[in-house]
């Protein structure tokens, strides 16, 4: 599992992703915990834009971290 902080202090708990863009939109959107089933598990929608982390949540390690501001959608 890998865990998003998102803007508006939302975070995310991911275990696995589909993602894609839609023509216009300037980033991608992601789906999370969609496939495979995690039978009951909680399925999100971000846009790559709103992430401000990603980290591990077991060691805290930062996996990637934003330059800038986060947009809230």
């Amino acid at each position: 599992m890998t865990r998003l902080e998102l803007s508006g202090e939302r975070s995310l708990d991911v275990f696995n992703i589909a993602w894609g863009e839609d023509i216009g939109d300037d980033y991608e959107h992601v789906t999370t915990n969609i496939s495979p089933d995690l039978n009951g598990g909680i399925i999100d929608l971000f846009f790559t834009d709103e992430v401000a982390r990603v980290f591990d949540p077991e060691s805290g390690a930062v996996l990637w971290e934003s330059d800038g501001t986060p947009n809230v959608r």
